[in-house]
């Protein structure tokens, strides 16, 4: 243990001043009003509390939780049952162990890929955790927390694997990559990451690949698929009701590049012309990586390959994707997992470049290098600078900030309810049942007949309807006016309640 934790502070003295700095930075993020709170959050921590309540996963609806795995609201759920902690509260503590974790595991990865330098590794770690993306991700109660975890724990585990060619570390690795899926579906590109890398090792013959193949994709795909047979039998859905995309391929490769936009210095959505000479020339480079290192194996065992590959297959799944199912916009939240390979990428890219080049021309790589690094991180100085007049305000945007806490609509509906005798129904009912504790419906979606069907069979409903809260999938007051008459409302500044007795069938 005592080699272990000198080893830590030590040898990875670049990761623990970045940890520091990470922690002190969510502390400052969330002192405001806590941990951010989105509507996936909302169904995370109701889960959780019935988990640790009364072993069910069921969110605020008191409805099977199918839309998303069960692996993050078991996590906090068991966390709560374990330690008895108000989850809102130990929130933040959790995000900053598990950043540490992040950039602990990329400090080791920097290290496989060569880079031995302290002082080059702190800057890349600095400059991951600058990202206000990654900050977005870590100053809120999201998945996608666990998520780059286990991502990175999968990398360590699968080079193992191919440099000892053991069935140890391949289980190892299946086992990781299945709880990862367990905490976002989307956990599926890793597999499909490991089990190319398995096919392309020149080193087995095709038996042996194959075996390692069975081995590694049924050991990974275990826990995902009793996750969707449970989803199945309560549900009759594999993951939830799914709607087909309204967006195109081009579309969603141009919110893909907004990202990189969001990222890096390169422009923003009016001027794309940077972003796409950025995106080709990425490209490129990922494909000239992993090519060279396909066709010259004795360079195959190395993390390079690994992320390398990832970067493309998760990458190309997220397009797609978004391309045939509706989801939000491709967000920087959604693609994070690819900052920190591309990061890695670049970090080796031009560590080794400068490594081998030599006298005066080693200079100008690191000036271009150091110029590069300073326009990014004066890029995200601003970001966070523009953040913080707002989060430092009302603290993080979402349900734990003080325009919510303050809305006068929930402030009445508190001291009201239980004059309430008709079902609530609302355009954001996860607000209604964090805010103020209230179970409200959700309004049906347009396009799905049944859910619109069983909506219209209650005579009298309330509708909560926010202002700031509407959503173009579902339906809005003006369809419900077409069947109901409203016959008392109440006004806030946020929004109105409304009483509707449903109209008399001719």
């Amino acid at each position: 243990m005592k080699q272990i934790i000198q080893h830590l502070l030590f040898r990875h003295w670049d990761a623990l001043l970045a940890s520091a700095l990470g922690c002190i930075w969510i502390a400052f993020y969330t002192s405001k009003g806590g941990i951010g709170i989105s509507p996936d959050s909302v169904a995370y921590l109701s889960t959780a509390d019935h988990f640790a309540d009364s072993f069910r996963f069921s969110d605020y609806n008191n409805l099977p939780l199918v839309n998303f795995p069960l692996g993050y609201p078991f996590l906090l759920g068991v966390i709560k049952w374990v330690s008895g902690a108000n989850l809102l509260l130990l929130a933040p503590c959790l995000n900053a162990f598990l950043l540490a974790l992040v950039l602990y595991t990329v400090s080791f990865l920097l290290i496989e890929t060569g880079i031995q330098s302290g002082i080059f590794r702190l800057l890349i770690l600095v400059f991951i955790l600058s990202n206000p993306g990654m900050l977005e991700v870590y100053s809120m109660l999201w998945s996608e927390t666990v998520f780059l975890v286990l991502g990175l724990f999968f990398v360590m585990a699968f080079l193992r694997y191919l440099k000892s060619h053991s069935i140890s570390w391949l289980l190892w690795a299946a086992l990781i990559v299945s709880f990862t899926c367990m905490v976002r579906y989307v956990g599926v590109t890793w597999i499909i990451t490991g089990g190319i890398l398995i096919l392309f090792n020149t080193r087995f013959n095709w038996q042996l690949k194959l075996k390692h193949v069975l081995v590694f994709g049924i050991t990974g795909a275990i826990l995902p698929l009793l996750n969707t047979l449970r989803n199945y039998w309560v549900t009759d859905t594999i993951a939830g009701v799914r709607q087909t995309s309204l967006k195109s391929f081009t579309s969603n490769l141009a919110d893909f590049l907004n990202v990189l936009g969001y990222w890096f210095p390169l422009g923003n959505a009016e001027n794309q012309s940077l972003l796409i000479i950025f995106g080709t020339l990425l490209l490129l480079l990922i494909i000239t990586f992993l090519g060279f290192r396909f066709i010259q194996q004795q360079f195959y065992n190395s993390p390079v390959t690994i992320i390398s590959l990832f970067t493309l297959v998760y990458g190309g799944f997220m397009l797609f994707i978004a391309s045939v199912s509706r989801f939000e916009t491709l967000s920087s939240r959604l693609l994070i997992p690819l900052y920190i390979p591309i990061i890695i990428l670049i970090a080796w890219f031009f560590y080794t470049w400068i490594i081998k080049t030599r006298q005066y021309k080693k200079w100008l790589v690191i000036a271009l290098f150091l110029s590069g690094y300073t326009a990014g991180a004066h890029y995200h100085y601003q970001t966070h600078a523009f953040n913080w007049e707002g989060i430092g305000y009302a603290g993080i945007p979402g349900y734990t900030d003080m325009h919510w806490k303050s809305s006068p609509l929930l402030k009445f509906m508190k001291s009201h309810h239980q004059q309430y005798q008709a079902p609530i129904y609302s355009n954001t009912n996860d607000a209604v049942f964090f805010l103020a504790d209230i179970k409200a419906n959700p309004l049906p979606h347009k396009d799905i007949p049944s859910e619109i069907s069983d909506f219209l069979k209650t005579p009298h409903i309330y509708l909560v309807w926010f202002v700031y809260g509407k959503n173009d999938d579902l339906i809005d007051d003006a369809f419900i006016r077409k069947h109901y008459r409203q016959t008392s409302e109440w006004q806030f500044k946020d929004g109105s309640i409304f009483y509707f007795t449903r109209n008399q069938q001719k």
